[in-house]
């Protein structure tokens, strides 16, 4: 019997797994973290990839902003942010020409509890902190429209800074390719008008699309247009372990910056594999388990890879605490309404394909088509009835979700294991 460890919110469940039944565990690639991470951070501040050093681009500027992703992303900015901090101080910018953006996108605003879980109660309370708002078109300015045709609404105070930097995550991301880099501004920041073109289903039907993949990735050319366009001008961008432990840090020209970040990316969380399995169990853990519409994220990376884990007409399990139900954002309602309301999966597909959604609607599109692929069960969850209504099934925990899968699938059914489903692209072993 294998005991294998995965995360349900911020604490670790142990499951025990038949041997014959265990195909394995999938982790991100072990590679040396860095030793000392706040070092590190201060050396690519000081020694940009395609850039001046932070210090030198911040001497004499006035309004400075820096964005920052919502509580959604597992972003180390308590230690990304003081550093940036640090070098505007030390550029003798006030901190009053200096401000901080939520890239909520369209989700829910971040409390000020979260901000100082964050970041810090010093920072939240010496400097101005705003949480973005991406249907407030009265809060946002126009900036054109990119090659591909995309509107592009982007927070004014993003807009008018003359210094604007921004902080992230790299991972994987079963549309952009990868998070990070361009699309904290290009969604973070955006209008509701601008993410909906981005989302809309002709995107996510492109066969370049893909997790992992950046190469004549639409989402990704776009996006990086509308980085350009707003004037983003230094990113500070961590690739983190399945630990969360910091493995690289990039710093510098958003463009040049990223896709050297993206590199250290490939190396930790690309992982070939064997064979497909009956069941896989997609951890998630904190943050991410808050609500349906960040929970589900798991399921989506593991049908979206170039090669799933799990086989067509499986079951994906994903344990997730679910407090917020769907989300309480514009976005996750959205979802939502969209999901509860169809009879079944391929009417949610066929009525988007005719129809189109509003921006949010497109993580229903996204689910359904995941829900096409694999049957997906969330266990443990505070909201299981609005699990239900979206066309998942609901379980009380991943042994149940475990007995009810090999009942299902026979008592042979092979079983794949993800802990940290969201840092991992599988592809098949010996395939280019």
């Amino acid at each position: 019997m294998a005991i294998v460890k995965i995360p349900l919110n911020k604490r670790e469940i142990e499951l025990a797994i038949p041997d014959e039944n265990l195909l394995g565990v999938l982790k991100p690639q072990v590679i040396q973290i860095l030793d000392n991470p706040a070092k590190a951070i201060r050396d690519v501040l000081v020694n940009p990839t395609n850039s001046k050093p932070l210090i030198e681009l911040a001497r004499g500027k006035k309004r400075v902003v820096i964005v920052i992703t919502d509580i959604t992303r597992p972003t180390p900015d308590h230690l990304l942010v003081p550093a940036i901090l640090t070098e505007l101080e030390k550029a003798k910018v006030k901190p009053e020409h200096i401000k901080i953006l939520i890239a909520t996108g369209l989700h829910r605003p971040n409390t000020k509890n979260e901000l100082i879980e964050r970041l810090n109660k010093d920072i939240v309370e010496r400097y101005k902190i705003i949480n973005h708002v991406g249907n407030e078109k009265s809060e946002q300015l126009f900036l054109g429209k990119t090659s591909f045709g995309c509107p592009v609404w982007i927070n004014r105070i993003a807009a008018n800074a003359d210094l604007l930097i921004s902080t992230g995550v790299i991972e994987p991301h079963f549309y952009a390719g990868f998070s990070g880099g361009r699309k904290s501004i290009a969604i973070g920041v955006a209008g509701e008008e601008t993410i909906m073109f981005q989302h809309r289903p002709e995107v996510f039907d492109h066969p370049n699309t893909q997790i992992g993949n950046i190469c004549e990735n639409i989402f990704h050319e776009n996006a990086m247009e509308i980085a350009e366009m707003a004037g983003l001008g230094f990113i500070l961008n961590a690739i983190l372990n399945d630990k969360g432990e910091i493995a690289g840090v990039v710093a510098g020209c958003f463009k040049e910056a990223y896709y050297q970040g993206i590199e250290i990316a490939k190396k930790v969380y690309q992982v070939e594999i064997e064979e497909q399995a009956d069941i896989a169990i997609a951890g998630i853990g904190f943050p991410k388990d808050a609500n349906l519409y960040q929970a589900t994220r798991g399921a989506s990376c593991i049908a979206f890879s170039n090669y799933p884990a799990v086989k067509k007409g499986g079951l994906i399990i994903t344990p997730a605490e679910t407090e917020e139900g769907a989300g309480r954002g514009l976005g996750e309602q959205r979802f939502y309404h969209i999901m509860q309301s169809a009879e079944n999966i391929e009417n949610i597909i066929l009525d988007i394909q005719q129809n189109g959604y509003l921006a949010g609607g497109q993580r229903a599109y996204l689910m359904a088509l995941t829900l096409r692929h694999a049957k997906v069960c969330i266990t443990d969850s505070k909201t299981p009835e609005i699990v239900e209504k979206m066309h998942m099934k609901a379980m009380n925990n991943v042994s149940d979700a475990l007995e009810y899968g090999l009942n299902h699938y026979g008592k042979n059914a092979k079983i794949i294991v993800l802990p940290h489903s969201l840092q991992v692209v599988t592809s098949k072993r010996g395939k280019n």
